[in-house]
């Protein structure tokens, strides 16, 4: 991320330690593209374990997962989504979400 895509609100950052923090609540992004890949299933997860916290997921066919993905990957959360969504990507996904969920209802 640069400068040039951040818009200052009311202060420049934080700095500590030789390292810079930015603080997210003085700052705004504008137009940042982002992009997650279907191998990204850790990300996803995460995005879907927000948005469906009450939902198992070893109780969805792989096509009920595809689509809760792009709806709350690209229409939900504004990202784009690359590469190829394929069973091996969904069944990670899906792995990936159900070790989260088990976390957080034990």
């Amino acid at each position: 991320m640069t400068a040039a895509n951040m818009k200052k609100l009311s202060c420049l950052a934080i700095t500590k330690c030789s390292c810079l923090f930015i603080c997210k609540r003085h700052f705004t992004y504008d137009n940042i593209d982002v992009t997650l890949d279907w191998e990204n299933a850790d990300d996803i997860a995460d995005l879907l374990l927000e948005e469906y916290k009450h939902v198992d997921p070893l109780t969805l066919r792989f096509e009920e997962l595809e689509n809760m993905v792009m709806d709350t990957v690209v229409k939900k959360n504004k990202k784009k989504l690359s590469g190829r969504c394929n069973e091996g990507a969904l069944e990670n996904i899906q792995m990936n979400w159900l070790e989260k969920y088990n976390e957080e209802n034990s």
